[in-house]
């Protein structure tokens, strides 16, 4: 793996039986980095017992950051163990790495470590001054090689190792003198909420933003309420993750949300014991012994132990990250929310449908409602405005989102609360409206801020039955409110309206809303659509079997909801699968657009700071579990003078291509797929790529058989496909029991099929079965247009 310069000698030129040593460092692009880090644990100052004891330890910390450690007897009654990084990490990675490791173990020696010149170690299979020679306890020489060299961890996972250690430093010196262990320097108990025994990754968060307390055994908590875990929560407690996976990362992940959550230790304690419901959990109750092997289970101490260290660091995290909307003390309760949304849809109602039936009516109305889902979802009335995410869930692209954003920003409807920030990847934050400056411009509409102050659209002031207008449909209360909007947002993402047009859709909405069939002038005081308007919308509609109509004995025309759904409407009219795409094209800009702030970020530190990072892997390298995506470098296209490659402008769609395939965009359309053919929201956030548990197919209603050959039976008159109501006597048990066997080997449909049957009567039944009238079958309706699938649709076609 290393090659040296005379005179340092190789292999082949030394002489047998005497010690060899590896430099543990090597020049990467003019800079030398660790490519072989070694963990000495010297006998010398302790025992052999201890030195294995430790050496375990670190390599149970090195293995939970995804490095393949190579445990190795030292020969003098030492342990060695080995590690590789074949891109190498910096000296400064290395130091940390060592402070932190004589914090923990007192065998441990970290000098070579330590001496980026002359540091070198005897490799396995070298012979001791002493006598003896180093060998591998662990592995076999083809597995360290492989272990050691090409699959050898990256720098990140070192730079995650000393942030591991310095935690657990931190962590025993926080301890009494008695409890800290060998090695580590006994520290006054520090405060609650100060920065003492914290680890500088969590330090590097910022202040104490959310207040800490203790509970009644001394664990520390936040100072916050209670709440259950949020779905995202509980999606990574109940994940079960790979041998590969870092278990460390998703268990502080977890604990962080139960602490911001405001649960006590006890409570996670429970958790962590019910393993069935925590498989994330695994790795506090359990420790990896071999690659491939089982886990072993850990004691109640050692479980406990770990817990308590873990929790005490994952509350220390949870008190310093950025707050959130729900951590506002002034934020509203989540019944104010409903409240506001419910005001608001009044408020539109109240406007009239003038309002939103002009050209941009429908696109403000339906922003506004995928508005007022995520601030019921979230549950406050601040929400980030995402134009990609709202134009999906408003049933439009982005670039129409963005435009009616604005529109209602200048109306006065919603108000800016916070600017976009494009460095941050953070989007534009609202809420609604008390007041607003008119611009003057001729297509200017105030907002309406009083529902009350407003004629309720519709009312016409005639009493004829043909001319008034439909009975306005009442807002639907807080308690219905989650059902309503999902309905509407469900309705507004449809895919037939990229080819009836939105306006269709606001025809739709006024017939399904309403609780009985309604008259043409009513659809058009309704929506405010002339005639001819109206009755296009209808004919579309009835086509595609989402209305019916019906004339009254007087002829006049009345239009209700049809049985047809949307999704086989939009499969009719062949744009099935256009939302889904987009949402899928929205999740993978989002994703490509977190790469290309992390590659400015990166050109725009000097080549030094470049060096002493190292080099970065290939855009096309594949991320392995627990790696950083953004760590790659960025595509580019080829220079434009020299022809260089990866040295010209940045290629956006070729890291557009890369992210799709990085977060399975081909998984994410189908669950997409999938939502839109059941009905469900399509939300670009929530989007996942695992596959639903299938459902129990609904057991299908036994269609009873019905036998010509017997008309009723005899004994208890039971008619022709049902059951035998007695079956009292030999007799009647024999009949009844022939009738079931009958009727259970009897086809679907009626035909000429004979059964056993006592001779009885037989004569009689043959003639009462051909005096019987044949069934006829049902016409065949026409087969719809073949569903849309995964594979027939293009997720950056034109307009995504």
């Amino acid at each position: 793996m290393n090659e040296y310069p005379p005179p340092v000698r190789h292999l082949d030129e030394v002489e047998a039986g005497r010690p060899v040593a590896v430099h543990l460092y090597a020049r990467r692009r003019g800079v030398r980095r660790c490519v072989l880090p070694l963990a000495d644990f010297d006998a010398k100052k302790a025992t052999a017992e201890q030195a294995r004891a430790e050496a375990e330890e670190y390599a149970a910390a090195v293995e939970a950051e995804g490095i393949g450690p190579v445990p190795a007897a030292s020969g003098g009654g030492g342990m060695h163990v080995w590690s590789g990084c074949i891109e190498g990490f910096s000296e400064e990675t290395a130091r940390r790495i060592v402070e932190a490791a004589k914090q923990l173990w007192v065998t441990f020696d970290g000098s070579p470590l330590t001496n980026p010149q002359n540091g070198a170690g005897r490799p396995p299979g070298a012979p001791h001054r002493n006598g003896g020679h180093s060998r591998l306890t662990r592995h076999t020489v083809e597995e360290a090689v492989t272990l050691l060299g090409r699959q050898s961890a990256r720098a990140e996972a070192y730079e995650r190792l000393a942030v591991r250690l310095e935690a657990m430093a931190a962590e025993r010196a926080a301890q009494d003198g008695q409890g800290a262990g060998p090695g580590v320097h006994p520290q006054e108990p520090a405060a609650v909420d100060s920065g003492a025994g914290v680890p500088p990754s969590i330090l590097a968060r910022g202040p104490v933003v959310r207040k800490l307390a203790t509970d009644a055994q001394g664990h520390l908590r936040l100072d916050v309420g209670w709440r259950p875990l949020g779905e995202a929560a509980l999606k990574g407690l109940r994940r079960k993750l790979l041998r590969r996976m870092d278990h460390d990362v998703q268990v502080h992940a977890v604990l962080r949300s139960m602490a911001l959550a405001g649960w006590t230790y006890a409570e996670a304690a429970a958790v962590v014991r019910d393993a069935e419901s925590s498989p994330a959990l695994e790795w506090l109750r359990s420790r990896r012994v071999s690659t491939d092997g089982p886990r072993e289970p850990r004691t109640a101490e050692e479980t406990e132990a770990l817990l308590a260290r873990k929790w005490g660091l994952a509350c220390q995290d949870a008190a310093r990250m950025p707050r959130r909307p729900e951590d506002d003390a002034d934020r509203p309760p989540v019944g104010e929310v409903a409240a506001a949304v419910l005001d608001l849809m009044a408020r539109m109602r109240a406007a009239g449908p003038a309002r939103w039936s002009r050209q941009s009516g429908p696109a403000d109305a339906a922003v506004l409602m995928a508005l007022c889902w995520l601030m019921l979802v979230s549950g406050s009335t601040d929400v980030s405005a995402d134009v990609r995410r709202l134009g999906i869930l408003a049933g439009y692209t982005f670039q129409t989102a963005n435009v009616a954003l604005r529109r209602l920003i200048l109306d006065g409807w919603i108000t800016v609360t916070a600017e976009a920030e494009r460095r941050a990847g953070r989007a534009r934050r609202v809420t609604f409206a008390t007041g607003h400056e008119c611009t003057g411009h001729d297509r200017h509409v105030c907002a309406v801020y009083d529902a009350t102050s407003h004629n309720v659209a519709g009312e016409t002031g005639s009493d004829r039955s043909q001319n008034a207008a439909p009975q306005v449909s009442p807002v639907p209360g807080a308690s219905d409110l989650p059902a309503y909007l999902r309905a509407v947002v469900v309705r507004q993402q449809a895919d037939v309206w990229h080819s009836l047009g939105h306006h269709t859709g606001r025809t739709l909405h006024a017939i399904t809303t309403a609780h009985h069939p309604l008259s043409i002038p009513a659809l058009m005081a309704a929506t405010d659509y002339r005639r001819a308007t109206v009755l296009k919308h209808v004919k579309q509609l009835e086509a595609l079997e989402l209305v019916s109509t019906g004339r009254t004995r007087a002829g006049h025309l009345r239009v209700r909801q049809g049985r047809g759904s949307l999704y086989k409407a939009a499969q009719a009219v062949g744009t099935a699968g256009r939302i889904a795409a987009g949402a899928v094209g929205a999740r993978v800009d989002h994703e490509r657009h977190q790469w290309q702030l992390a590659e400015e970020e990166w050109s725009a530190l000097t080549r030094e700071e470049k060096r002493q990072r190292g080099r970065r892997r290939a855009p096309d390298q594949m991320v392995l579990p627990g790696m950083s995506p953004t760590a790659r470098a960025y595509p580019r296209h080829p220079h434009p003078r020299t022809g260089k490659p990866e040295a010209g402008p940045m290629d956006h769609a070729r890291a557009a291509r890369i992210e799709a395939d990085r977060i399975n965009a081909p998984a994410l359309l189908a669950n997409a797929l999938r939502l839109a053919e059941v009905g469900d929201v399509i939300d670009p956030a929530r989007l996942t790529a695992e596959q639903p548990a299938p459902a129990e197919p609904a057991a299908r209603p036994r269609r009873r058989a019905v036998l010509p050959a017997r008309h009723a039976c005899p004994l208890c008159g039971a008619q022709p496909g049902h059951r035998c109501v007695t079956s009292r006597g030999e007799r009647a048990a024999e009949w009844h029991q022939a009738r079931r066997r009958a009727a259970a080997a009897a086809p679907t449909t009626a035909t000429t099929t004979t059964a056993v049957r006592p001779a009885r009567r037989r004569v009689e039944q043959q003639h009462q079965a051909a005096a019987l009238p044949t069934p006829r079958r049902p016409h065949a309706k026409p087969a719809i247009a073949t569903p849309t699938t995964a594979g027939q649709l293009s997720l950056f076609g034109p307009g995504q």
